[in-house]
C-alpha cells in the first residue's frame, strides 16, 4: 500500500506522465500501467529471461561464467515509461520521481531472506559532484527506512573514475570497472548484503562490487534494482 505524506494534500500537482491532476508524482492510472518485471522463467542469478529449450534455473551466461552475486530482484523492465522516469530522477534531479520509485521498490520487491545490510552502488566523488547526488544512495535510504534494514553507506567506495557504462559494450564494461571499487567499513557480523542500484544491464558493475565484498569476507551478495534491461 502506497504511503502518503501530509504534504501531498497541500501541494497539488499534475501527473508527470499524463498531466492529469494528482496528489502524487504519478496518477493512479499511470501507476497501474507501469511495466513490472516478471521473474517467471528467468535466471535465478541474473534475472535474464531463460531459453526454455536448453536452460533451467540458470541462463547460459551464468552457467558459463557464474557471477559473484547470488540473486537479482528487479522491480521494473527498463522500458517506457520507467526509462523516462529513471532519466528524470538520475539526470534532471527530480527527487519527487526518485522518492516514488524508492517507495515502490520498498513495497514490491519480493525478497525471501532479510539481508544484514543494504549497500548502494557508490559513485566516484567527481561524478557525485557533477550529478549532485547518488540516485542509488537515495533509493537505498528510503528502502532502509521503510524496510528497517541497516543502510551501509561506507561499505564500498568507488576509487577510480571510469567511463559511463552506458557508452560501452559488455566486454568493455568489465574492463572499465577493474579495480574501480574497494571495501570500506564492514561489520564482522554481516554475512548477507544487498546491493541497491537503479538500472541493471549486463550486471558488470554489481558483479565487480560483489567480487570485492566476497573477498572481504561477506558470504552472500544479492542485487535489488529499480529496473532491468531486457538486452542480453
Amino acid at each position: 500500500m502506497m504511503r502518503w505524506s501530509w504534504l501531498d494534500f497541500f501541494l497539488p500537482q499534475s501527473c508527470y506522465l499524463c498531466g492529469a491532476k494528482s496528489v502524487r508524482a504519478l496518477c493512479p492510472g499511470c501507476l497501474a500501467d507501469l511495466p513490472y518485471y516478471s521473474l517467471e522463467n528467468t535466471c535465478v542469478c541474473c534475472a535474464r529471461p531463460l531459453n526454455r529449450e536448453f536452460e533451467e534455473m540458470y541462463c547460459a551466461h551464468c552457467q558459463h561464467t557464474p557471477p559473484f552475486f547470488t540473486q537479482t530482484l528487479p522491480l521494473f523492465s527498463y522500458s517506457y515509461p520507467i526509462n523516462h522516469l529513471i532519466i528524470a530522477a538520475k539526470f534532471e534531479q527530480n527527487l519527487t520521481i526518485l522518492t516514488l520509485l524508492a517507495e515502490l521498490m520498498a513495497q514490491h520487491i519480493d525478497y525471501q531472506q532479510i539481508p544484514d545490510a543494504l549497500i548502494p552502488v557508490p559513485l566516484h566523488s567527481k561524478r557525485l559532484r557533477e550529478r549532485g547526488y547518488n540516485q542509488s544512495l537515495e533509493i537505498a535510504k528510503m528502502m532502509a527506512r521503510q524496510l528497517r534494514i541497516p543502510l551501509a553507506t561506507s561499505a564500498c567506495q568507488r576509487i577510480r573514475y571510469t567511463t559511463p557504462q552506458a557508452q560501452l559494450s559488455g566486454n568493455q564494461r568489465k574492463i572499465n570497472l577493474q579495480d574501480a571499487f574497494r571495501t570500506g567499513q564492514l561489520k564482522k557480523q554481516w554475512q548477507h548484503v544487498v546491493l541497491i542500484d537503479d538500472v541493471m544491464t549486463t550486471g558488470a558493475t554489481v558483479n565487480e562490487l560483489a567480487t570485492v565484498l566476497l573477498q572481504a569476507g561477506i558470504q552472500r551478495v544479492d542485487v535489488w534494482c529499480c529496473a532491468r534491461t531486457l538486452e542480453h
